[in-house]
C-alpha cells in the first residue's frame, strides 16, 4: 500500500485524529468538553418574538410611508379594537374609581383625577411595556399610539362619554413610565 491509499484508509477509520494528536495539532473536544448548544426556546416563544420583529417592522414602514396623522390613527384604531376585545374595563361603566382602583390593583398604575377639570393622568409603573407584541429593542415610540387608542376606548367606556387622549411620555421613547393625559369631554 502506498501513502496515499494509506492516509486514505486510516484517516477513513478514524485514525488521523489519534496521528495529528501525536504530531501536535490540535485535538478534537471529547464529548464532555464540547459546549451544548442553548436550549433552543419553545415554538410559542420564537412565535412571539417573529411577531414582535413584525410588528416593530409595520410600524416603521408606517412612520416612512404614511402621513403622521395617517400612522397615528391606524395605531389609535387598533388599540381602541384591543380594548373592546379584552373588555377589562366593562364592569366599571359608570364607575371611574372602581376602574382606577382595579388599574392599581391589577397593574401598579396610578391615576390622578381632576373632576373639576376633566382631566385624568394615567402613570403606569416602570418596567417592561405590557403589550405582548412591543420589543424594546426593536419596537419604534410610534407604536404607543395604540396604547392611547385603548385609554381612549377603555375610559371612554367608563366614563360613557368620549375622551381624548395625548402621550405624555413612553416607556418607548425612554421614560421609565408610560404617561397618559385624558380630557373627558
Amino acid at each position: 500500500m502506498n501513502r496515499k491509499d494509506f492516509l486514505k484508509s486510516a484517516c477513513g477509520a478514524g485514525a488521523c485524529g489519534c496521528a495529528l494528536g501525536l504530531l501536535g495539532a490540535p485535538r478534537a473536544q471529547t464529548q464532555a468538553e464540547t459546549p451544548k448548544p442553548a436550549a433552543e426556546p419553545p415554538p410559542e416563544a420564537r412565535q412571539l418574538a417573529f411577531n414582535r420583529y413584525q410588528v416593530a417592522n409595520m410600524v416603521k414602514a408606517m412612520a416612512a410611508d404614511l402621513p403622521p396623522a395617517a400612522a397615528v390613527g391606524v395605531l389609535r384604531k387598533t388599540g381602541r379594537e384591543c380594548a373592546k376585545i379584552t373588555q377589562v374595563h366593562a364592569k366599571y361603566q359608570g364607575n371611574p374609581e372602581g376602574y382606577f382602583a382595579a388599574c392599581k390593583e391589577a397593574w401598579g398604575t396610578e391615576v390622578a383625577w381632576d373632576k373639576k377639570q376633566g382631566l385624568v393622568t394615567v402613570t403606569v409603573p416602570a418596567g417592561e411595556c405590557s403589550c405582548p407584541l412591543v420589543s424594546t429593542k426593536w419596537t419604534p415610540p410610534l407604536f404607543c399610539n395604540c396604547s392611547a387608542g385603548y385609554q381612549e376606548e377603555a375610559l371612554g367606556a367608563v366614563f360613557g362619554k368620549p375622551v381624548t387622549v395625548e402621550l405624555v411620555a413612553t416607556k418607548l421613547a425612554g421614560s421609565p413610565n408610560c404617561v397618559f393625559r385624558v380630557k373627558v369631554s
